[in-house]
């Protein structure tokens, strides 16, 4: 017959002979959990560590907080695939480059521009890049590239021939 057991050779009952493993059955004499401080579910209980510690992504805290800067989220797209973009500086040094799925972190506090591109060129299918609160949404409606100035326009006059004219 089957014999449900514990498969965990650090626990009391560990079972050699289980063919059905279920490791909720293990008991164990020593508390079990993460003992690494540095980790997100650290357990100040824990009196054997357990090798469940989960850690926080590159960039972010725990909480799925940016430490620096401000998130930066793109996908949600039919064809995420052929999604790739440029978060540039006013003075046109890359910031951040990517493509869907992607979450990541930038410092954009002094002005960005953003540069779109479809390698099938039909637009983004629904993607969309996020950069800091939901108010700063970009995408690519159709065509295989863009581009918005987003906090690096200069608002004025482009008509050469007016008297308020902005250069």
């Amino acid at each position: 017959g089957c014999v449900a057991g514990c498969s965990d050779t650090a626990a009391d009952n560990y079972n050699a002979d289980a063919d059905v493993v279920d490791d909720s059955l293990c008991e164990y004499a020593l508390v079990q959990g993460c003992m690494d401080e540095t980790a997100c579910n650290f357990n100040a209980d824990a009196e054997q560590d357990n090798g469940s510690c989960e850690y926080a992504a590159d960039g972010f805290d725990c909480d799925g907080n940016c430490l620096s800067g401000v998130a930066v989220t793109a996908g949600g797209g039919s064809f995420d695939s052929e999604v790739s973009w440029t978060i540039l500086a006013c003075d046109g040094t890359e910031i951040l480059s990517g493509g869907a799925p992607f979450a990541g972190c930038a410092d954009v506090s002094a002005g960005y521009s953003v540069s779109m591109v479809d390698s099938w060129g039909d637009g983004w299918n629904g993607a969309t890049l996020v950069i800091g609160d939901s108010t700063a949404v970009f995408g690519l409606e159709t065509g295989a590239e863009g581009s918005d100035l987003a906090s690096c326009a200069v608002e004025g006059c482009t008509d050469a021939n007016a008297d308020n004219y902005n250069a």
